[in-house]
């Protein structure tokens, strides 16, 4: 690799250390990663702009190094790769404060490759990629098959919330495609990471990572809520992106493709009682304070319930 690496872009790395298909590696003291990136073409350009114009500003996120042909991407035996010049390289993982730093990168991009504000249309066609999925694995993975239709149902019932709201007053923020509370630094500030959305989505994906974990989430949440100024809109997305069970879907897709044993999923599913309260309390909050659309089953739990 560091025959490759001085190729295509003139460099001479000192000690590469190999991580999977990540090659990490030192200039003096400067910090490189070489990794792969399968995001479109178009997302790459956006991506590229938006991580210069970011260090314009002071926000130090990682740089993407243009190789020898001015090009961002370099094809290594087939697989697109991309040059990383680091500039946070604290492994530390990240925290509320960092998030709450992050949603506050105001983002205004009408037609941004990046963006993925339009969760009504992409969770329709995330169900429709699923079900999909479920009707051809057969009996391969008969703990997904019994538990797939009780979070379609979830989704469902997120999808028909987002319908009863009106989105149009939300707050663009530089985002991530998923958060999870053992995301370090060094993620947090890696641009082939980054999407543009509600901001709201990136604490949502935390606080859920975080209750999966085992924590309490509920005071948190209600203090995110009162503590950092949001809108209408903003809570009403917030509860909409709570309700959307990315913790069931993420293991569901790794499971899938045999990176995970199914036996993962029985985490979730033993939990869902517990998050269903928690959706209870939210809810019952958030009417005290805004106009919120009416959702009878989870105004009516009362008592932990058994998927």
């Amino acid at each position: 690799m560091k025959n490759t690496i001085n190729y295509f872009y003139n460099l001479e790395p000192d000690n590469i250390h190999q991580q999977d298909k990540n090659f990490k590696f030192n200039i003096g003291n400067k910090k490189y990663i070489f990794l792969p990136c399968y995001r479109t073409e178009k997302e790459i350009n956006d991506l590229y702009s938006l991580s210069t114009s970011l260090l314009s500003q002071g926000i130090y996120c990682h740089q993407i190094v243009l190789n020898n042909n001015s090009l961002k991407v370099t094809l290594i035996n087939n697989i697109p790769y991309i040059l990383l010049f680091i500039y946070i390289t604290d492994s530390r993982n990240i925290t509320y404060d960092d998030l709450i730093w992050f949603s506050n990168i105001s983002m205004n991009a009408s037609e941004n490759s990046l963006r993925r504000d339009k969760w009504l249309y992409l969770w329709i066609e995330k169900i429709d990629f699923f079900e999909y999925q479920v009707s051809q694995f057969g009996k391969t993975f008969p703990l997904l098959r019994e538990s797939f239709s009780y979070f379609v149902g979830m989704t469902e019932t997120g999808i028909s919330f987002l319908k009863n709201i009106n989105t149009n007053n939300k707050s663009l923020s530089l985002s991530h495609g998923r958060i999870k509370k053992d995301d370090t630094l060094f993620d947090l500030y890696n641009p082939l990471n980054f999407i543009i959305d509600s901001k709201t989505r990136d604490i949502c994906e935390y606080f859920k990572s975080r209750f999966f974990d085992g924590d309490n989430i509920t005071y948190d949440v209600i203090d995110y809520i009162t503590s950092n100024n949001l809108n209408e809109t903003d809570c009403l997305l917030l509860y909409a992106r709570m309700l959307f069970p990315t913790f069931y879907f993420d293991v569901f897709e790794l499971i899938v493709h045999n990176q995970l044993s199914e036996k993962e999923i029985l985490k979730i599913i033993h939990k869902i009682s517990d998050y269903e309260l928690f959706l209870n309390k939210l809810y019952t909050y958030l009417k005290q304070v805004i106009s919120i659309p009416n959702i009878e089953w989870i105004s009516k739990i009362q008592t932990t319930q058994h998927l």
